[in-house]
């Protein structure tokens, strides 16, 4: 699957999409956009979410730039 033709509409949204489409994989893209909506979509943020939110939602508001998301991620293992 070719990874230009697949559809995040969440992370396409933002201003370095183009650098994620190139640093990730589709796998990777997947995870990162289900992440994302689940937090663009709940109703109220829980203190147990507070406790382990995702990079991506932090890169989302802006509390860390795409190059730290992206050495961030570099050493995290998907399974």
């Amino acid at each position: 699957m070719d990874i230009k033709n697949q559809d995040w509409p969440n992370l396409k949204m933002c201003r370095d999409y183009p650098i994620l489409q190139k640093s990730f994989t589709i796998k990777e893209m997947d995870l990162y956009e289900r992440q994302l909506k689940e937090y663009i979509e709940m109703d109220e943020i829980t203190d147990t979410y507070l406790s382990d939110v995702p990079r991506i939602v932090c890169w989302y508001e802006g509390l860390i730039n795409t190059e730290m998301l992206l050495m961030e991620m570099k050493d995290y293992v998907f399974l």
